[in-house]
């Protein structure tokens, strides 16, 4: 497990190949991300300067730094490229989000999909695919997929399949698959244990509880186990998970579990 001291105003950005702890400074209506003393981005926006405005995680793919704050009322994902920034306003009830190549792939909620009235249309299109150079949004499911989406938690991706966990208020968990290729989703597996999150190092799956990471198969069916150190775990403040690393944040530390090295 890798071990990075925390400062004041840092954040752990998830990558497909490992993250990295990024410093930021918030100034009026400007966001700046450091890597070591390195200016990664600096973004200017009027969300920015709200004082709801809340950094809740942050992405790294190619030249791409992924954003996803709110404001208070909306969810958006902010994107620098090479001195390019663009802004995606994605309204209430995000689930999930992943960077792949040159789109964003973001999933709702149930509260996303059927809350407020007041919410962006394009919240009850359940999983959406934005390009982000164009702006282009296409939506993923068709009204009978949509149907079965009532508690959305998680997401990953595979870069063949994105594997997506749902909650039933009866208990029966299950993933639906999303092929990148085929377009179509496929392969609901009904789940006989409780699973939090999902993660993926090369074609691999893994499901997340608690303090235990169990590599999965097809069927989600436990392959083998990983057992997190429970004092760790025990004194996380809070525990995000991205691609194959989940980060389990305390008070002075991050600690990193790095599926791809184990």
């Amino acid at each position: 497990m890798l071990k990075i001291k925390k400062q004041a105003q840092s954040i752990y950005a998830f990558k497909e190949t490992g993250g990295e702890v990024l410093n930021f400074q918030i100034e009026e209506d400007c966001l700046k991300l450091f890597s070591g003393e390195e200016i990664l981005c600096e973004i200017n926006d009027e969300i920015i300067s709200n004082r709801y405005f809340k950094v809740k995680e942050v992405k790294l793919s190619d030249e791409k730094v992924c954003i996803f704050c709110h404001d208070g009322v909306y969810n958006y994902l902010l994107i620098s490229c090479i001195g390019r920034h663009f802004k995606y306003t994605l309204g209430e009830g995000v689930a999930d989000f992943l960077v792949l190549n040159d789109a964003a792939y973001v999933i709702y909620s149930e509260e996303g999909m059927f809350g407020s009235e007041e919410n962006l249309p394009i919240a009850e299109l359940g999983l959406i695919k934005i390009d982000i150079f164009t702006g282009g949004i296409t939506a993923l499911l068709d009204d009978s997929i949509l149907e079965t989406l009532i508690d959305v938690q998680s997401m990953s991706c595979n870069n063949k399949i994105i594997r997506i966990l749902c909650y039933e208020e009866n208990g029966d968990d299950f993933t639906l698959d999303y092929d990148l290729t085929s377009k179509k989703v496929q392969n609901k597996v009904v789940l006989d244990y409780t699973v939090s999150g999902l993660l993926s190092v090369g074609d691999n799956f893994y499901a997340w509880y608690r303090n235990r990471i169990y590599q999965v198969n097809e069927s989600m069916e436990i392959m083998e186990e990983i057992i997190i150190d429970k004092k760790v775990y025990d004194e996380a403040s809070s525990i995000s998970i991205g691609y194959s690393e989940l980060v389990l944040e305390s008070e002075n530390e991050f600690n990193i579990v790095q599926l791809s090295k184990l």
